[in-house]
């Protein structure tokens, strides 16, 4: 059954269990006591402690937040306003204007570089509704002159202010490249320039001032990952005194986005910038720490639910589909030997990140975690974290570190560094049960790990070499073009025998990367299996991870914007053209599922 206001319901997995048990790590933490000054226990147990005792409500707004909106509401000039984003970038979490950060270097093996992403949304207000034609520029304009009359301005002002913003919005969604938002994962969107050329793109700013007041070394950027170059224009040419009141609005409102429950509660004006909470206090305080000291509790969890015998079972399956995909891409004779020799390579280079991974930091770094309220330990944790997100940017890339908290249920592979990340949420029934067949779990578990080492070799990834360099180059040309007329005869596939409600059609290119990864996850593992009795185990619990309720227009959307299909096309248009099915369950033309055999694709044979 359907929870009120949720869009889907899954049968699979039931969210709750993680939850029960992060919020019993965290009750049994605050019953403690003797923690060591900086440990995670400790940082939980204050937080809590602090959080329990500060009173939202009545506190007052924190004098440096009142400070700090005072200094953007000051601003007169493009220098003032980046020298203020620069605090906010710094001091207050926020992304800053720009949006960049330090990323892992998809053109450089080991190399981290300073990525700067696009803007997708002002004032919560999202391009893609824009995009759907829906009444955007009236929500920027009444979001912002909400938040600027925070500041005093009578209505006529607020809504000049805010009406010029609205405008600004227009224009950086005309200049925005609108795939790339909805498909983030197109890495041929990426592009390298060089400082100067950034610093040419930023004409109307210094450049490498404002990165320096954020505690960037300047010295060690010689380059920037940019996606969207026209809507970097675009927002240069917004930086101008002119702007200036427009701009303050803007910035304004994404501080009050962040801090919206130390000042909403102070002003009539935000009431829209916070929701009721009906749960208990201490149901509060266990969801703000399971969310914002998550590194805290994520170490724990992983100490009390996950064993070595689970890792090694994992590791053993990670190891056999490994060895699935070798034999796949050895007798791949439609590539050239070379390539089949690098793709091996690459193979080889894969290293699984599974909660064996999982470090406890070391207590004597975290000792600036004070504060005699809960404001004050949030922000010096924040600040903490921040820090350690700018020194990023010069600090050595590990192929083991962990990108993904343990705590959340997924996986997920990265082409840059060639891992996979495998959380130890997900090693629960019916992924991984302890007390199932190898087989079952490998439909579960196992194919979710076959799909994210698939996406070595999917149709974006496979142009990261062996070494996780993006270079399209290193493939000959003529598996290129065959690789190019595979991808053309799958997004047919999909496209010609899948609909929803008999009408809807999957958009084949946008899904084609996350279709050839679960095609060929699916023609691994089934190449691991002898029996049928065991291939039924496996597609049968590949059916049940995926199976779940949808609203008619929740399922419309994913397919005209996720580059995932929606489940039941997800599980079906795969095993309809796999002829294992076929000899499994004796599929024939007039069944549901039948594909004409002309009509099937593989990723592999």
């Amino acid at each position: 059954e359907f929870e009120y206001g949720y869009d889907s319901v899954s049968g699979s997995f039931d969210q709750d269990v993680i939850d029960g048990e992060i919020e019993g790590i965290i009750n049994d933490v605050v019953a403690g006591s003797g923690y060591v000054p900086g440990s995670e226990e400790d940082i939980i147990k204050r937080a809590y402690e602090a959080y329990m005792a500060y009173d939202f409500e009545n506190a007052g707004v924190p004098d440096e937040l009142a400070s700090m909106i005072e200094q953007i509401d000051g601003v007169t000039t493009v220098d003032e306003f980046m020298a203020v984003d620069a605090v906010l970038a710094r001091d207050y979490n926020m992304p800053g204007f720009l949006n960049m950060s330090p990323e892992i270097n998809p053109f450089a093996n080991g190399e981290m570089i300073m990525s700067v992403s696009q803007t997708g949304s002002i004032l919560n207000v999202p391009f893609t509704g824009i995009r759907d034609g829906k009444n955007t520029f009236d929500e920027v304009r009444n979001n912002g002159q909400m938040v600027i009359m925070t500041c005093g301005y009578d209505a006529d002002t607020s809504e000049q202010y805010a009406t010029e913003l609205a405008y600004l919005a227009i224009d950086l969604y005309g200049a925005t490249d609108m795939d790339i938002i909805e498909d983030m994962t197109e890495y041929r969107n990426l592009s390298v320039v060089s400082a100067d050329e950034m610093r040419e793109i930023f004409s109307n700013i210094d450049l490498d001032g404002y990165l320096s007041d954020i505690g960037f070394d300047v010295s060690a950027i010689d380059e920037y990952c940019i996606t969207d170059r026209e809507q970097l224009t675009a927002l240069n040419s917004m930086l101008t005194d002119e702007n200036i009141d427009a701009l303050k609005v803007w910035e304004l409102g994404n501080f009050y986005s962040l801090f919206a429950r130390f000042i909403a509660p102070f002003y009539p004006e935000l009431g829209g910038y916070v929701s009721r909470d009906y749960t208990s206090l201490e149901e509060q305080a266990v969801t703000e720490i399971s969310s914002v000291f998550r590194s805290e509790t994520d170490p724990l969890y992983v100490e009390q639910y996950y064993s070595e015998e689970t890792d090694e079972a994992l590791r053993s399956m990670c190891d056999d589909i490994r060895e699935g995909y070798r034999a796949l891409i050895k007798d791949a004779s439609w590539l050239s030997g070379e390539t089949r020799a690098e793709l091996l390579e690459k193979l080889d280079n894969i290293v699984y990140v599974t909660g064996a991974d999982m470090e406890r930091h070391d207590p004597s770094d975290f000792a600036d975690i004070t504060g005699d309220d809960y404001y004050e330990i949030y922000i010096s944790y924040i600040r903490h974290m921040r820090r350690d997100l700018i020194s990023s940017l010069t600090e050595d890339i590990s192929a083991t570190d962990i990108i993904m908290p343990m705590q959340v249920f997924n996986a997920c592979y990265n082409p840059s560094i060639n891992n996979i990340t495998i959380t130890v949420a997900i090693t629960n029934a019916p992924y991984f049960d302890a007390d199932a067949d190898y087989y079952t779990n490998l439909g579960g578990l196992g194919m979710v790990i076959a799909h994210e080492m698939g996406h070595a070799f999917d149709s974006n990834c496979i142009l990261f070499d062996a070494d996780g360099v993006y270079d399209p180059s290193w493939i000959p040309e003529a598996d290129m073009q065959t690789l190019l007329e595979r991808n053309d005869r799958a997004v047919s596939y999909f496209e010609d025998n899948f609909t929803v409600f008999g009408v809807y059609h999957v958009d084949g290119e946008l899904t084609l990367g996350e279709n050839y990864a679960d095609l060929g996850a699916m023609e691994c593992i089934t190449s691991l299996t002898s029996t049928n009795e065991d291939r039924e185990a496996l597609f049968e619990n590949y059916a049940v991870i995926w199976c779940e309720k949808c609203t008619d227009d929740a399922i419309i959307s994913q397919l005209a914007y996720d580059n995932h299909s929606p489940s039941v096309i997800r599980v079906n248009s795969i095993l309809s053209t796999l002829d294992a099915f076929y000899e499994t369950y004796g599929v024939t033309e007039g069944d549901g599922m039948y594909i004409a055999p002309e009509n099937r694709i593989s990723r592999w044979y």
